[in-house]
């Protein structure tokens, strides 16, 4: 089971579930469960018991989810929390990208992050608007022959148009870009918000690090962004890689959105030589850094 596999158990819905399972004591019976989540209304026609059972079945995969996101356990018709459960979306989603982090590459669920690390290399190449404008079918089609996948049918290795859905909302949850904007029906990538929130993990004990020890801290902490693993592995389509001393397309605009919002500041101190550039932007101040400070936690 992966989470592409299941569409109704998305990120709000897992996160409710969670919420329910902690505010009963760190247990609900299934039944409650799909009460609250699912509540019956009365039908004067005869297919109340169909709803139900459809109803019910949601609220199971909601919960297989949570299961396999570590989470919640079955205790026959109980559901157990495995140890504390995330209270805010904000720990929910933490928790959820550590978890992805950490499985192994052949894991059914490292799609999600295989397949945002395709997004990065395909950016790199066609740029942000490219990937924007493409229609759900394309752009499900182009992330299944990036990742050596089918681009349809049902089973566990197809990377079709429901997952990419499913994939569009967990991405966005978990701060790595932005969904359907309005105005715009496609899927915006976007690391800003992810590497605000990994700040603890980036800057450990220093407010300020050199330029080539804050890459390896992405490359670390983010697998998906410039020499992580699986951005590694996304350019071995064929894709251009990024400049030899120079960051990324996506990260470059992911530093320069952080350093607008007073949460990051470049530094070019020394030579060219001493520095990593960013992807050029006319209308931008900072083009490169050596040095990077850190200037508010989260």
């Amino acid at each position: 089971m992966s989470l592409l596999s299941t569409p109704t158990g998305r990120p709000e819905r897992v996160f409710s579930l969670l919420s329910l399972v902690h505010s009963m004591g760190g247990h609900v019976k299934s039944s409650d469960a799909k009460d609250w989540l699912a509540p019956q209304y009365r039908s004067t026609d005869n297919s109340g018991a169909d709803r139900d059972d459809k109803s019910g079945e949601r609220v199971r995969e909601v919960y297989r989810v949570a299961r396999d996101l570590n989470l919640l356990n079955a205790d026959k018709d109980v559901w157990v929390s495995t140890g504390k459960l995330p209270t805010t979306r904000r720990e929910f989603a933490r928790h959820v990208h550590i978890h992805l982090c950490g499985l192994p590459v052949e894991h059914p669920d490292a799609v999600l992050l295989r397949a945002y690390a395709w997004c990065a290399a395909f950016v790199e190449s066609h740029g942000t608007a490219t990937i924007v404008e493409m229609t759900t079918k394309d752009l499900a089609r182009e992330i299944a022959a990036g990742l050596g996948r089918k681009s349809d049918g049902d089973d566990d290795k197809a990377f079709n148009t429901t997952k990419l859905s499913a994939w569009k909302d967990w991405m966005a949850f978990l701060g790595l870009g932005w969904n359907d904007l309005p105005g715009v029906t496609g899927f915006i990538p976007d690391p800003s918000r992810r590497i605000e929130e990994e700040l603890q993990a980036l800057f450990p004990s220093n407010t300020r690090i050199d330029a080539k020890a804050f890459i390896d801290s992405i490359a670390k902490t983010l697998p998906y962004l410039d020499g992580g693993p699986l951005f590694v592995e996304a350019f071995k389509k064929g894709l251009t890689r990024p400049p030899l001393g120079q960051v990324s397309r996506i990260l470059s605009q992911a530093i320069r959105s952080l350093e607008q919002n007073a949460v990051l500041k470049c530094k070019m101190e020394g030579d060219a030589k001493s520095g990593i550039g960013l992807f050029p932007d006319p209308l931008s101040t900072t083009n490169a850094f050596s040095h990077i400070g850190l200037l508010r936690r989260t």
